[in-house]
């Protein structure tokens, strides 16, 4: 998909709402989405935030023709860590599945 393709089918998720929150035991502490601190509106200008070269993909652990897409925008001087994966929907399109959402301290 690439970095371009990736940062728009990700905020266009976020501005549709076409997006869910992949289960994990940590939810609070790595999905600050998901929890509620921080909205769809927040995390879409994060990632638009992003540059190409605190961008990347890899393949998901439990799949790997699946491909999960990490961005790492700084901004207001904390590092951000938004990681996302595409699955199909009942409605034919691409819905999005954040796995993480939050600072990383650094």
């Amino acid at each position: 998909m690439g970095f371009a393709a990736a940062k728009a089918a990700v905020v266009a998720a976020l501005h549709e709402g076409n997006f869910e929150h992949e289960a994990r035991a940590v939810l609070a502490e790595k999905n600050l989405l998901a929890v509620g601190d921080v909205d769809a509106n927040e995390v879409a200008s994060l990632v638009l935030k992003t540059r190409s070269e605190d961008y990347g993909e890899s393949p998901h652990h439990w799949d790997e023709s699946v491909v999960v897409h990490t961005f790492r925008p700084t901004v207001r001087e904390e590092r951000w860590y938004i990681k996302v994966y595409f699955v199909e929907s009942s409605r034919n399109d691409r819905k999005a599945m954040f796995i993480s959402v939050h600072r990383t301290g650094n």
